[in-house]
């Protein structure tokens, strides 16, 4: 909870037009995000080395914050993605990473910046490249990152035809902030 509050801190002094507010929502998707990211560190990565923890501390705070910002101004900071990306990249050092595992990272990254950038914004990409990096360090291959893929769009498709957003070409009628159904689909893959 204090790197997500860091980081929300961070973007108001160095953005003065960040619209950010401190209502419900926020409080409500920092409290599940941050809650869930301890309880899932604590359960799964006991007995695990401190930088490990650390690393899935960042992916927690990353995840939490962006989908803050997602969902208050449309925005996701790219000054979130460095730490995050660092860590990332620093848990698949510590851990071995199998040769399926990085081959599956490289394809996933060509997919979401030759394919699938056309679809959606920039910070959803590198949010989904982020994901890919902690889900190669556990050992997921480019079938997992797709699923995980799959998952944050069936859930996006689920809840906004639910909502009437849905237009007749199967596109979303207003868009809608994706970076909380990213998290909420690696939570399965993880």
């Amino acid at each position: 909870m204090t790197m997500a509050l860091a980081a929300l801190r961070l973007i108001t002094v160095l953005d003065p037009r960040h619209g950010l507010r401190a209502d419900r929502w926020a409080v409500a998707i920092l409290l599940v995000g941050c809650g869930t990211g301890t309880g899932y560190i604590g359960y799964i990565y006991d007995g695990e080395p401190p930088g490990v923890r650390l690393a899935y501390m960042v992916l927690a705070a990353y995840l939490t914050v962006c989908s803050v910002t997602d969902v208050q101004t449309c925005t996701v900071y790219d000054i979130l993605q460095i730490p995050a990306a660092a860590a990332g990249a620093a848990l698949c050092f510590c851990r071995p990473v199998t040769e399926q595992s990085g081959m599956g990272l490289i394809l996933f990254g060509l997919l979401q910046y030759l394919v699938f950038m056309r679809l959606y914004g920039p910070g959803d990409v590198m949010a989904f490249q982020i994901c890919a990096l902690y889900l190669a360090a556990a050992g997921g291959d480019i079938l997992t990152m797709l699923l995980h893929m799959a998952a944050a769009f069936t859930t996006l498709g689920a809840v906004q035809a639910v909502r009437g957003n849905i237009n007749k070409k199967g596109n979303l009628k207003i868009p809608v902030p994706f970076l909380p159904y990213i998290a909420w689909g690696l939570l399965w893959f993880l």
